[in-house]
């Protein structure tokens, strides 16, 4: 057998072996890699619920789970949570709970704008947006907060802000905020997580010299557990733009927002729960009239 003959046979022997490799890692490794990564999500809703025992007002219901790592930073404040993100000098995602209670006003807005030193690689500035033309809109809202003065005056920290157009925050977004407080007053409860959307690669125009990231749409999902221990779910992705439209007309279900955000919300309800509820919505529960 000559030398060209025994390397034909050698790399038809290493092609094999290389393939078997592969499957090897697809059929038999790659399923414990999922077990590590659903192990790791149920030590986060753990620690979450750890956090919450030390915490004011912070559900672990309403905590969404996302990757974590260097670029995400969760944080407690006094009625809601955040998760920053420096790359982009705001938050991915700000929840809360909101309850029938807490829309008694005890409190006015604040208007106290200032940076979060909380944040370790440090917030936007309020300097950032001046000249912009865009507001300093709340993830959070003030609104949602007049039951207690500091929860109110957190809502003010520059974490909590994001760059929204004027006509989109002060029209279709104001309307969603104020519905979702009608909704909490008919329901009992609401949890409520709000966010832009955040592509990953995607180059966004910036504003400021921390370079804020202006997103181009906007989430809201709901999860409402009524008086009767009903749960029902509904989400929104609006474009940061005025508009004359209805938010109903913006509409989606929580499985559409994991899809485009990459989070995972509601994650302690039941699997057949939160299977259902994250599917589908209903219109008929949701109506505004």
């Amino acid at each position: 057998m000559n030398k060209l003959v025994i390397r034909k046979v050698l790399s038809a022997i290493v092609i094999v072996l290389v393939v078997i490799a592969a499957l090897y890692v697809y059929l038999v490794a790659e399923p414990s890699t999922m077990s590590e990564e659903v192990e790791t999500a149920g030590e986060i809703v753990e620690e979450i619920a750890e956090e919450a025992e030390t915490a004011d007002d912070i559900d672990p219901m309403m905590i969404p789970l996302c990757k974590g790592g260097k670029d995400h930073e969760r944080r407690n404040y006094h009625g809601y949570s955040i998760c920053y993100r420096e790359s982009y000098e705001q938050a991915e995602w700000a929840a809360e709970c909101l309850t029938r209670e807490k829309l008694q006003r005890k409190v006015n807005r604040s208007e106290n704008f200032r940076p979060d030193e909380g944040i370790s690689t440090g917030s936007a500035d309020t300097s950032d947006y001046y000249g912009s033309g865009y507001d300093r809109g709340h993830l959070v809202p003030a609104g949602d907060m007049g039951w207690d003065s500091e929860a109110m005056n957190d809502t003010f920290l520059m974490s909590n802000m994001s760059p929204q157009n004027h006509k989109f925050n002060s029209g279709i977004w104001n309307d969603l905020e104020m519905q979702v407080r009608n909704w909490a007053k008919k329901f009992g409860t609401i949890y409520i997580v709000t966010g832009p959307v955040l592509e990953s690669g995607k180059k966004y125009k910036v504003i400021g010299k921390n370079k804020v990231a202006v997103p181009e749409l906007y989430y809201k999902v709901l999860l409402a557990h009524t008086d009767s221990g009903e749960w029902q779910a509904i989400a929104f992705v609006i474009p940061n733009e005025g508009s004359d439209d209805s938010f109903m007309d913006y509409t989606v279900s929580i499985d559409d927002v994991e899809s485009l955000t990459g989070l995972d919300f509601f994650a302690p309800l039941e699997d057949s729960i939160e299977n259902k509820v994250e599917s589908e919505y209903s219109l008929k529960f949701w109506k505004i009239r």
